[in-house]
């Protein structure tokens, strides 16, 4: 998977552990502005200002790129997203819609599902062709 798909794109589908995978990089770039940057101090520091706002623009990008991949897994529309910013709704909805429930099974509206459900079995003949085994 790329990574640039995945923090800056809004198409396509992500499954339930690429999303976690990817949610857990952000919320730790986005953490230390919010432990580290005091509002009263910020206002006298320009620097500590322009920066803070590059990483949380970058986290709330990725954020709602990510979001709006595992709600098309979720074979629902990208808008969608509004409802992660309502309060209390928002945070319950995440966990339990992004990150709980399980994608569309086969392909839906937004592409091909990750897991590679829609696909055939593999054919079994070919498992052990390159090895040998002798029966005693």
């Amino acid at each position: 998977m790329n990574q640039i798909w995945a923090f800056f794109s809004f198409k396509g589908r992500m499954r339930r552990r690429d999303y976690w995978l990817y949610s857990l990089p952000v919320l730790l770039v986005l953490l230390p502005v919010f432990i580290y940057t005091d509002p009263r101090n910020a206002a006298d520091n320009a620097v500590l200002q322009v920066l803070s706002l590059v990483i949380f623009g970058f986290a709330f990008w990725a954020s709602a790129a990510l979001n709006v991949k595992r709600l098309h897994d979720r074979n629902k529309s990208g808008w969608w997203v509004i409802v992660t910013f309502l309060p209390i709704i928002g945070p319950i909805f995440v966990i339990v819609e992004l990150g709980v429930l399980d994608g569309t099974k086969g392909p839906n509206q937004f592409g091909a599902d990750p897991k590679k459900r829609d696909e055939p079995p593999a054919d079994d003949s070919d498992v052990n062709k390159d090895t040998m085994t002798i029966d005693i």
